[in-house]
């Protein structure tokens, strides 16, 4: 069942990355955030856990996620900050994973409720779009050739990151699992893949964009949790999942309203 979950993990994780990344190349960050932020790698995860787990353990996992999820708001904004300053790739993503993990275990010294969990990520990722909200322009890129390894690098990096992030998780124990769980895995492999290709700003773009379309996945792990709270299991992850895909396509119509109203 590990191996299970960890290649499904990977592969999943692999396949969300390297589309946002072609789309990033192609179009605005904006559209790029909108596929790095759909649950196509922990939504498989979870699937994994509840064919293992029963509810009540999904339901307690889930409220745990819900309540770390905040975590990727200091981690999008130190990068962000580094990035569009030429800092580089290295203080760039030492800086994110820094704020990442700080944030995650502070959040994880309390113990949250699920009202609290969702005020905590309103009021989080409120002030995180307000405070990023200049930066999310990024214009579209130039068109780039790509050579025969382009797509087996980018692939490779993608399930490196993925795999050894919870090989490792699994060594250090049940609590430190929880909060490589929620490690940005996607946001971490297209920062490595794409810094140097599109530039620290561009990257930086796409990051904080996900500011916005986070709080589709939000909805996911609330409805997770509330639903196997209720030892419903499955219905919460059909429901749960599809309360992204339409956050997302609601802020693709009114993206699309806007740049038609632009002059």
């Amino acid at each position: 069942m590990f191996l299970i979950a960890l290649l499904t993990k990977a592969l999943t994780t692999a396949v969300i990355v390297l589309a946002a990344s072609f789309v990033a190349e192609r179009a605005r960050p904006f559209l790029a955030a909108l596929v790095l932020a759909l649950p196509i790698s922990t939504g498989p995860a979870y699937v994994i856990l509840a064919l293992d787990h029963d509810a009540a353990f999904i339901a307690d996992a889930a409220l745990s996620s819900l309540a770390g999820n905040v975590a990727i708001a200091p981690a999008a904004i130190a990068y962000a900050v580094l990035a569009r300053r030429g800092a580089g790739l290295l203080p760039s993503y030492l800086a994110m994973i820094a704020a990442w993990l700080a944030a995650a275990l502070a959040v994880k010294a309390f113990a949250w409720t699920t009202v609290s969990a969702v005020i905590l990520n309103l009021v989080v990722f409120a002030l995180a779009t307000a405070i990023t909200w200049r930066w999310r322009g990024g214009g579209k890129p130039p068109a780039m050739q790509r050579g025969w390894y382009d797509l087996p690098l980018r692939a490779a990096i993608v399930v490196s990151v993925v795999v050894s992030v919870i090989l490792v998780s699994e060594r250090l124990g049940p609590a430190a699992t929880g909060i490589a769980a929620l490690f940005p895995a996607s946001f971490t492999s297209f920062i490595l893949l794409m810094h140097h290709r599109l530039g620290g700003p561009a990257v930086a773009s796409a990051f904080v964009n996900g500011m916005t379309m986070i709080f589709g996945f939000t909805g996911f792990l609330l409805a997770l949790h509330l639903f196997a709270a209720q030892g419903a299991i499955w219905t919460g992850l059909a429901v749960g999942l599809a309360i992204p895909v339409a956050w997302s396509a609601l802020l693709l119509v009114l993206s699309r309203r806007g740049a038609r109203a632009a002059p």
